[in-house]
């Protein structure tokens, strides 16, 4: 009877201790109403809510695509939330949150000033570790500074330039330890413009010294050049501005050198894309030419209402001529190739020496003359063709012709034939006055 009431006693004392054991073994059930009043557990983090109010996001969350660094929908694990104008997320899934706008939307570039890009990146951290801080999101943005802006004409490149640094912003208020697990791509692309292909830009941590910068040197083909800008954190179309131009173009992009030739070269102002813009009042234009040639016209201008102007340039040597013009600050250059009259020279003295030969199948005509009618149709060709090319003469032919091969050939016969008899001619007159 002893024992048996030592064991009834036992029991109700070991049932209460095993009771409160489990009681301190089982968790706390986390209070879901709680915004940020706990610091996030690395081993509950996934079963802990963490809700905290995401502030400067202007974009309703309805417009928005919620992904993480990969491009995955994390909408479902972080449910943002709208009160009164105020969005809250659920940080305690504690990775990046990659916020970006449905619909891609087009920013003007502007000179002076550093654009944050639609968009970016939230990291969960807690300011005071130590101390029990809550959990609070930190921004990361891409940002852009572009300069020049708008973009000046280069005309040695032939296209217009400007610089683009892209960056990582971080807020100030968090720690310089917080940053992104991986790096952030920058791919751009282009609509309504050509440029020259411009590399992947890596950034790899936040700060000036990290900046990535890339020189573009393109060509607008519509009034609204556009970059086509793609990041893991933002995606943004920028609307290009440039400066108008003065379009030098020469009918020719050789002429014949030692002053033999004349070029027309047209100056017009025109718009980033090429389209003719007249200018509101009378400009002057500034003409410099580099290399030996010469303007064979007086001081130019645009007058008001009016989109060009023409010049004649001569050509006086061989070599490379760089016509540069400016007008009003906007500048434009063209170069001509000044080339030895090698083709119409030869064709000219082949000419001459056909022309002096004919000239002893005219009756009575010695054929013992034959080789001194050749040197001398070649003498009289060659002088004839500079003459006409110079417009100097009573062919009535172009320069422009004379210049070419057939029509050097072509002055080349006829003034050696003319020249040949117009000298035997002279020949006999004088024989005869001396027999006299």
């Amino acid at each position: 009877m002893l024992s048996t009431r030592i064991v009834l006693r036992a029991r109700p004392a070991f049932a209460g201790v095993l009771l409160f054991a489990l009681a301190l073994a089982a968790p706390a059930q986390p209070d879901r109403t709680a915004i940020l009043t706990s610091p996030v557990s690395s081993t509950l983090t996934r079963a802990v809510e963490r809700r905290a109010i995401v502030e400067g996001l202007t974009e309703p969350i309805q417009n928005l695509k919620v992904t993480d660094l990969a491009g995955r929908d994390i909408a479902a694990e972080v449910e943002p939330r709208t009160d009164r104008g105020v969005v809250t997320m659920n940080l305690g899934v504690q990775k990046p949150i990659v916020l970006k706008p449905r619909t891609i939307g087009t920013v003007v570039l502007k000179a002076n000033e550093r654009l944050v890009l639609p968009g970016g990146v939230i990291v969960p951290h807690a300011p005071q570790p130590e101390g029990g801080g809550a959990v609070k999101p930190a921004w990361f943005r891409l940002t852009l500074a572009s300069s020049p802006m708008p973009a000046p004409w280069d005309p040695q490149l032939g296209r217009y330039v400007t610089r683009l640094t892209f960056g990582l912003r971080r807020p100030d208020t968090v720690p310089s330890t917080l940053n992104l697990a991986e790096p952030v791509i920058v791919k751009i692309d282009y609509q309504g413009l050509t440029a020259t292909e411009t590399a992947t830009v890596t950034i790899e941590a936040p700060g000036l010294e990290n900046e990535k910068t890339v020189d573009l040197h393109f060509t607008p083909l519509t009034a609204k050049p556009t970059l086509l800008v793609r990041s893991s954190i933002s995606d943004v179309n920028l609307e290009l501005t440039a400066l108008p131009r003065l379009d030098v173009k020469p009918a020719r992009n050789t002429v014949l050198g030692l002053g033999l030739d004349t070029v027309a070269v047209a100056v017009t102002q025109v718009l980033p894309d090429g389209r003719n813009q007249p200018v509101a009042r009378d400009t002057a234009v500034v003409i410099e030419v580099s290399g030996r040639a010469q303007v064979d016209d007086g001081p130019l201008s645009l007058r008001a209402g009016e989109a060009g102007t023409r010049m004649q340039v001569r050509s006086a040597g061989l070599g490379p001529i760089v016509v540069r013009a400016t007008a009003d600050g906007v500048t434009g250059l063209a170069t001509v190739q000044q080339r030895f009259p090698t083709g119409p020279l030869v064709a000219a003295l082949v000419g001459g020496a056909l022309g002096g030969l004919a000239r002893r199948f005219v009756k009575g005509a010695r054929r013992s003359l034959t080789q001194r009618r050749i040197v001398e149709g070649l003498v009289v060709a060659t002088i004839a063709f500079v003459a006409a090319v110079l417009g100097v003469g009573y062919l009535g032919l172009p320069p422009a012709i004379v210049a070419t091969e057939a029509g050097a050939f072509l002055t080349g016969a006829l003034t050696a034939f003319a020249g040949v008899s117009v000298l035997e001619t002279l020949s006999k007159k004088t024989a005869r006055t001396s027999a006299g």
